[in-house]
């Protein structure tokens, strides 16, 4: 697994601490030209850069299409984020296949691969939502969130069999539903996804953000076979600066006991300070990888 680590503008050096997959927000590089410079002419820097290109939905600035593949070609991205709609996934499906339809063939196939969002409010419309994706040839990567993955399978996590790891320590240190929004996503990903159907459609998984990095522990053998793992090609997350710019140090045995409450500020400028409590997050987080 690949990891993306996003950084604000003035500390983008972080963003090399594991790996050169590089998750890009479309509205920061619309609106600074240090940001889109930044990532426009990584390629230069590191031959095996991947770029991503965002479409900001997760932000609620989801750009027209139209905007996205522009940016992708003036950033040389690797592979664009389809329309999505936060836990809906009748309009999640539509605007897809809708943006497909009128951009795959002559704007996207040979130069941009795709990633379709997976949502849903509950585990009927999001496994809906899975089906049509995973099926879609014109889609090579299925991104599966980290907020909205609770409601559809919150109620499983504690009926499902956790070896190797304490529950009842998570519970309770854990706050404001944290352990569940954890481990929603590696029970559908553990218990519920089909990895064969996968292989059989040609598909790999990105998994987007996290609500607590600690969840990066549990992908890996025996939780998952190692065949399962090579079909998880990446994870992005502000985690580790966010965390930073809210004076919370990763705990080695529970990651964040609640998840910080602002967003990552991206024109901040981290003084001394911030910037070592970040590069301990991101130590910690190399010790859970």
């Amino acid at each position: 697994m690949k990891i993306a680590t996003i950084a604000p503008v003035y500390d983008l050096d972080l963003c090399d601490s594991f790996s050169h997959l590089y998750l890009v927000l479309q509205f920061l590089c619309a609106t600074d030209p240090q940001y889109k410079a930044h990532f426009a002419n990584i390629k230069r820097k590191h031959k095996d850069a991947y770029i991503i290109l965002d479409n900001n939905a997760n932000e609620g600035k989801l750009c027209e299409p139209a905007e996205l593949l522009a940016t992708a070609k003036e950033i040389n991205a690797d592979e664009i984020v389809c329309p999505d709609v936060y836990e809906n996934a009748d309009e999640t499906i539509a605007m897809t296949q809708e943006f497909l339809d009128k951009y795959h063939y002559d704007y996207i196939e040979n130069n941009f691969k795709t990633m379709a969002v997976l949502q849903g409010h509950d585990k009927e419309s999001f496994l809906k939502c899975y089906n049509e994706f995973v099926e879609d040839p014109r889609i090579d990567i299925l991104g599966v969130g980290y907020r909205n993955l609770m409601k559809p399978f919150r109620d499983e996590v504690d009926k499902a069999i956790w070896p190797y790891i304490n529950t009842n320590y998570l519970k309770n240190v854990l706050q404001n539903d944290c352990y569940y929004y954890m481990m929603s996503r590696v029970h559908f990903l553990r218990n519920i996804l089909d990895f064969n159907e996968l292989k059989k459609y040609n598909k790999k998984l990105h998994l987007l953000g996290s609500w607590n990095p600690y969840e990066m522990n549990f992908y890996r053998i025996p939780w998952f076979t190692e065949e399962q793992l090579g079909y998880i090609r990446g994870w992005d997350s502000a985690c580790c600066a966010q965390a930073a710019q809210a004076k919370i140090k990763f705990d080695i045995t529970c990651g964040v006991k609640d998840k910080p409450k602002a967003v990552l500020n991206f024109e901040n400028h981290m003084d001394t300070a911030t910037r070592n409590l970040c590069k301990h997050n991101i130590k910690t987080l190399k010790r859970w990888l």
